[in-house]
């Protein structure tokens, strides 16, 4: 069972962010250089630069894309000197969601369309460069609206006097999610999902998967599609004998909305935040089990609403309405524990990525908070150190002397 009690969060790390100055757009502490036999987290940077919250972060490769309330409010930071290279974006509304793959990054607006940008990794490493990102589609299409818009059973009741083709939202699209190949998911405060093929940037596939707001979005490589919503449950989806996704399971424990959901890299557990100031640990349910996965405990800490997440590792981050970052410990009996506490935004924390360090060995955690501000921290190994994920540990470290800790 994992169960983490409020007692195991008292001896925390507590990390001070530190700045030179609100008009400085990147802070770097002066001082002794920071290695990794120092057992505690760091700010190493602040990112400033956004005219509203930052409510989306991807990191790709050398670049970290923050997303803005403004949907032209793109930025681009290059690492590891973290110096802004260029901000893009179209549209009207927040960004609410940034997501690569495939060498093309997905950002998903409050103005119910899908963007997709082909970005310039290599040319955006040399100094002094400004890879602005072209837009190569807006999803869905204007091809796929006129296949569609013709034939009467491509429209569906959105309200009580409206249809609307069901290739499209008509929400605020509020997440995005990978699949397994191809497959691009969207969720939707409209409490749909939609599916996309991302070869021809199709819409396939559309789920009504909830009675409230779609808030987030999980997918294994096994094709199972996992949703939580605000109306307080994670669903559990999968294509079972055919070709479209049927609901499998509703796993319930939170008593408010879910905020978030990621998967450990082995796959072996699901965390969900949720507003109701905790973070879920689902593990998969064992053979001959309807519940396809069960509750194995809950993270305590947060004081206010749990608004994100992330895994890298053995290692689980969650951002909070209370404006702290925590970082969590996975142990290999499955046990959590709190090892950081991050203080320093001074609004809500809306988003976090967390990568390895390639060198040292530790973690580094990105977020983006309703302050304006992205962050960047350091946490150094100690005791027995962090399992590291070859997949997501940071080519950026290649030589120590770039990286000053």
């Amino acid at each position: 069972m994992v169960l983490v009690s409020q007692s195991s969060t008292d001896s925390a790390f507590s990390a001070e962010s530190w700045t030179t100055g609100e008009s400085s757009r990147r802070s770097s502490e002066s001082g002794p250089g920071y290695g990794p036999d120092d057992g505690c987290a760091r700010c190493i940077a602040t990112l400033a630069g956004h005219s509203g919250a930052v409510g989306s972060l991807a990191v790709v490769g050398g670049l970290i894309y923050s997303g803005g309330s403004d949907g032209s409010d793109i930025r681009v930071w290059r690492q590891p000197d973290l110096q802004e290279v260029c901000s893009f974006g179209t549209g009207e509304g927040a960004v609410k969601a940034l997501l690569s793959s495939g060498g093309l990054l997905f950002s998903a607006h409050q103005d119910m369309k899908i963007r997709v940008w082909k970005a310039g990794q290599a040319q955006a490493q040399a100094p002094g460069a400004r890879p602005e990102p072209k837009l190569a589609a807006t999803l869905p299409t204007m091809k796929d609206y006129l296949l569609r818009c013709v034939p009467p059973k491509n429209y569906v009741q959105v309200r009580r006097h409206k249809k609307s083709l069901w290739i499209q939202h008509n929400d605020t699209i509020s997440v995005l999610a990978r699949g397994a190949g191809n497959v691009l998911y969207s969720g939707s405060w409209d409490k749909t999902v939609k599916v996309w093929r991302t070869s021809d940037f199709r819409c396939v596939e559309s789920i009504v998967a909830h009675d409230d707001a779609v808030s987030a979005l999980a997918a294994d490589q096994g094709g199972y599609l996992y949703t939580g919503s605000a109306d307080a449950t994670v669903k559990v989806w999968g294509k079972v004998g055919g070709k479209k996704h049927s609901l499998l399971s509703t796993l319930k424990g939170h008593k408010s909305s879910v905020n978030a959901l990621a998967f450990s890299p082995d796959e072996k557990v699901l965390y969900s935040a949720s507003s109701d100031k905790t973070v879920a640990v689902w593990e998969r349910a064992k053979g001959g089990s309807d519940e396809h996965m069960t509750m194995a405990g809950v993270l305590r800490g947060h004081r206010q609403a749990v608004l994100c997440l992330a895994t890298v590792g053995n290692i689980v981050v969650t951002g909070s309405a209370d404006k702290t970052i925590r970082v969590w410990r996975r142990g290999r009996d499955n046990s959590h524990s709190c090892i950081a506490v991050l203080e320093g935004h001074k609004g809500p924390v809306k988003a976090v990525v967390a990568s390895m360090e390639a060198v040292h060995e530790g973690v580094l955690v990105y977020s983006g908070g309703l302050d304006r501000l992205v962050k960047v921290w350091y946490l150094a190994p100690k005791d027995d150190g962090f399992q590291s994920d070859v997949s997501t540990a940071s080519p950026l470290a290649a030589s120590p002397l770039r990286w000053r800790f």
